[in-house]
């Protein structure tokens, strides 16, 4: 796939490192001409110094045929502009990192007007993922599916456990929980 990342910070450089060593068509686009060389020293990835909100800059970067454009600067509004705009040049997808919490609604509009394909808010998905694992701390295994909606897990019981001995039909009841036994 040909992939451009947009923002070599951090996250960006992650992101870029990662698809790079998976064998895809890596572009990074960054402002700092300093970060973008010592990136280019380290992956075998085409750079392009620039705004990534700036429509040269993802001309440059080929952006119109790209399959798929990555916007991980550190601001939000940066890489919701770097979307669309690579959107509305004919990239395939579309993803915006958008960590202020402000724009929740402003990103369905987006989504579903704009063709955005999707946003990412790491403090949320971190946060997500710990509230995830207090919840199924006792859990073996752990499966999501309906993009979130359903878990399945496995639970292994113990002579310590509280669900010991109990029929299967007083659970809910007893920990107010909706679960259902597969």
């Amino acid at each position: 796939m040909k992939i451009i990342v947009v923002g070599d910070g951090k996250v960006g450089f992650a992101i870029a490192k990662q698809l790079n060593q998976e064998g895809h068509d890596i572009t990074v686009v960054e402002n700092k001409a300093n970060v973008l060389s010592s990136t280019m020293n380290q992956l075998d990835i085409v750079g392009v110094q620039g705004n990534g909100a700036s429509l040269d800059t993802l001309l440059e970067a080929r952006a119109p045929s790209s399959d798929l454009l990555i916007a991980a600067t550190s601001t939000d509004e940066v890489n919701i502009i770097c979307c669309l705009l690579a959107k509305k040049l004919g990239a395939r997808h579309t993803i915006a990192r958008i960590r202020n919490p402000e724009y929740n609604n402003t990103v369905r509009l987006i989504k579903d007007e704009l063709g955005l394909s999707m946003s990412i808010n790491p403090e949320q998905a971190a946060a997500r993922e710990i509230l995830r694992a207090i919840r199924f701390s006792n859990s073996i295994k752990v499966s999501s599916f309906a993009k979130g909606r359903i878990e399945l897990a496995e639970v292994k019981v113990t002579e310590n456990s509280p669900l010991l001995n109990m029929r299967v039909v007083d659970i809910n009841r007893r920990f107010k929980t909706e679960v259902l036994f597969v």
